[in-house]
């Protein structure tokens, strides 16, 4: 197999490892998360990963560049696990724009606020990489804009927003508006203030908000209808 020698890995690839337990890259993944669920990231160090695994840390330095590699490979697939949530989420909730975004947002807080409430080790490690602008988050954030910008791309084709601007620009507004709602690192520090309920309005009042600015006062009253 080949070294892992860029920031964060893929969760291709952290998939791939999963079906290839007899590799060493595939036990440095594991071992680590394993690690990471009794210690938390902060105190993990790459010749605990190496002791784990039973052999020496430059063989895990075959695989990985650093500490950071190893847990951006792993951070990594836990974003990609939430996006996959709130797309779900967004596609039941397909019947009209608004919901769709709703949803999305949504179901991007609830996969959250699921690993700050079941797994604090891994929020721990989300929130970090947020906080600190790992790679895997600043992938995890592209990729957030590119489906916000999906929906309302769509929503402007069809004439359910009238967009003012960009929009690619209007996404990247609502997933600053949505920090509470989609930030790892917020999420973790501010779970305790809202419940479900407030958490699931405050969605619905983002997608209105840019529903209501983007409709003419006749169609809004209408829409209101």
């Amino acid at each position: 197999m080949e070294a892992v020698d860029k920031p964060d890995a893929s969760p291709r690839l952290y998939g791939d490892l999963r079906r290839a337990p007899r590799e060493n890259a595939t036990r440095i993944l594991l071992e680590t998360e394993r690690l990471l669920r009794i210690y938390g990231h902060r105190k993990i160090t790459v010749a605990d990963v190496a002791d784990a695994c039973g052999f020496s840390p430059a063989n895990v330095y075959r695989y990985f560049s650093s500490r950071r590699a190893i847990l951006g490979a792993l951070a990594s697939h836990y974003l990609h696990e939430t996006e996959r949530a709130a797309l779900a989420c967004a596609i039941c909730n397909g019947h009209s724009a608004r919901d769709r975004l709703s949803g999305f947002l949504t179901g991007l807080n609830t996969a959250l606020i699921i690993f700050a409430d079941r797994e604090p080790r891994v929020s721990e490690l989300l929130a970090d990489a947020t906080a600190e602008q790992w790679p895997c988050y600043r992938h995890y954030d592209a990729r957030l804009v590119r489906h916000i910008t999906k929906i309302l791309a769509a929503a402007s084709a069809s004439g359910d927003f009238g967009l003012a601007g960009d929009a690619e620009q209007e996404a990247r507004r609502i997933k600053a508006a949505a920090c509470a709602l989609v930030e790892p690192d917020v999420v973790l520090s501010y779970r305790d203030r809202y419940d479900a309920s407030t958490r699931e309005a405050v969605s619905r009042l983002i997608a209105d908000a840019l529903l209501n600015r983007s409709m003419s006062p006749s169609r809004a009253s209408r829409h209101a209808e």
